[in-house]
């Protein structure tokens, strides 16, 4: 990749999105901050980034609806993931008791019974985003205002941390996905995203699954969508743990049982 690649984030400098994709192109990485997901596709769209890094699940949260579907939409290729361990920090002024608490709200909840038992009083806001939460609580100079954040936002805005590693289960991993107008499968990908509808028929679904098994391929992840106009239909996304010339001879075999199969990308699993 060029060194002068710009990378499409979610997020502010500073923020989860930020490190994802400093792991995936290094710490001198130029990233276009993006204030939501949407925007970030746009980026793409407009060609003021190279490239797009998104989350797409979080091992305790689940899957992301809204990007499953902006992937499909838009059907940039995705050419890689990231796994990151995400650790929350709590952000203030130390020794000054805190009146409210500023992050997003999947941050919030993953602290929620850290917050309950040492902060119940103090009032819980939303923010788009932990890193800019950080920056705001800076500007606003507020020291009753606190954030929650990565260790990473904390030394950017050069802001103590009162408390680390607040997130109620320390096994917490963010999924992200690196996606790629025009982008091409790495030559070791071994894992392929997908996304299917079958046919409206009794045991369609099922049929797809065995004829994976049949062939020795997992299913790492299968996620439902509502197909919009149609009531109580659904499309399908897959993750398989398989590429190249193992999946093509087993997605000849499912096509029968198939009404719609798109690849959305072939790439290296890094688990």
């Amino acid at each position: 990749m060029s060194p002068s690649m710009r990378i499409a984030i979610q997020g502010d400098i500073a923020s989860f999105h930020h490190v994802a994709a400093q792991q995936w192109h290094g710490t001198d990485t130029a990233v276009v901050p993006c204030d939501s997901f949407d925007d970030v596709f746009g980026a793409l769209n407009r060609h003021d980034a190279e490239m797009g890094i998104v989350a797409i699940e979080n091992s305790l949260y689940g899957g992301i609806n809204h990007v499953y579907d902006l992937i499909e939409s838009h059907r940039y290729p995705i050419v890689g993931e990231i796994h990151l361990p995400v650790h929350q920090q709590l952000i203030g002024t130390l020794n000054t008791p805190v009146t409210h608490i500023y992050s997003h709200p999947v941050a919030l909840a993953q602290c929620q019974e850290y917050l309950d038992a040492h902060y119940p009083q103090a009032t819980r806001i939303e923010y788009q985003d932990t890193a800019a939460a950080v920056d705001f609580i800076k500007r606003q100079g507020n020291p009753g205002y606190a954030a929650i954040a990565g260790r990473q936002a904390a030394e950017f805005h050069a802001m103590p941390i009162i408390a680390e590693d607040i997130e109620d289960n320390p096994a917490n991993f963010t999924r992200f996905l690196v996606i790629q107008p025009h982008g091409t499968a790495p030559t070791d990908a071994n894992r392929t995203s997908l996304v299917i509808t079958t046919n409206h028929t009794p045991g369609a679904l099922a049929g797809v699954l065995t004829l994976f098994a049949k062939h020795n391929i997992n299913l790492s992840k299968l996620q439902s969508r509502p197909i919009i106009g149609q009531p109580w239909r659904y499309r399908f996304y897959l993750v398989l743990d398989a590429a190249g010339e193992q999946l093509r001879t087993a997605l000849k075999d499912i096509e029968p049982l198939t009404e719609s199969l798109t690849i959305l990308g072939e790439y290296r699993h890094n688990l």
